[in-house]
């Protein structure tokens, strides 16, 4: 037979067991939640804050690819610090981490071209505030409906999600 000491030790052992249980499957819980917030196209802030926050200047769903350049926002230069991109922006970092501390989700996106022809790009991490951007250069399609697929990867088990996409359209002189 047991001593009572003994068996109340067992007992907090177990207790402790299970709180520590309860506590790593919370935190796992809130590392795998997931959510976008926004995406889009448009003019973006491109300077000492970029990692900091995403500062959107005008979003749009048509585009004149000739002001685009002759303005200097295919180069980040119109206005100064202005970038014609497309972003993505989900919860912070430190709400979707793994046991190490190391943000779980990543993001990957895919173009479609004008023309059909595609570009896809990641995984890549997202800045703490939980954003992500990439400049867009119209390059030779000045006329026609473009895509952005947007997906989040889980960076331990590779599982790929469709989270959003991003549609506008491009002419050239308006």
């Amino acid at each position: 037979m047991m001593n009572k000491n003994k068996l109340t030790m067992m007992m907090f052992g177990m207790w402790a067991l299970m709180a520590a249980i309860s506590v790593f499957v919370a935190v796992s819980a809130n590392a795998e939640e997931w959510k976008i917030k926004d995406i889009g196209v448009g003019l973006i802030v491109e300077g000492e804050q970029y990692d900091k926050q995403l500062i959107i200047v005008e979003r749009s769903n048509v585009w004149d690819a000739k002001e685009l350049y002759e303005n200097g926002a295919q180069a980040g230069k119109y206005h100064g610090n202005q970038l014609f991109a497309a972003w993505i922006q989900g919860p912070p970092t430190k709400e979707y981490q793994n046991r190490y501390g190391t943000p779980v989700w990543m993001y990957k996106y895919k173009i479609i071209y004008p023309d059909g022809k595609t570009f896809e790009s990641g995984p890549h991490a997202f800045y703490t505030p939980g954003h992500a951007y990439f400049g867009i250069k119209t390059g030779g399609y000045t006329n026609g409906s473009w895509k952005i697929d947007w997906y989040i990867q889980h960076r331990d088990t590779n599982e790929i999600r469709h989270v959003g996409t991003s549609e506008f359209t491009t002419t050239y002189g308006r």
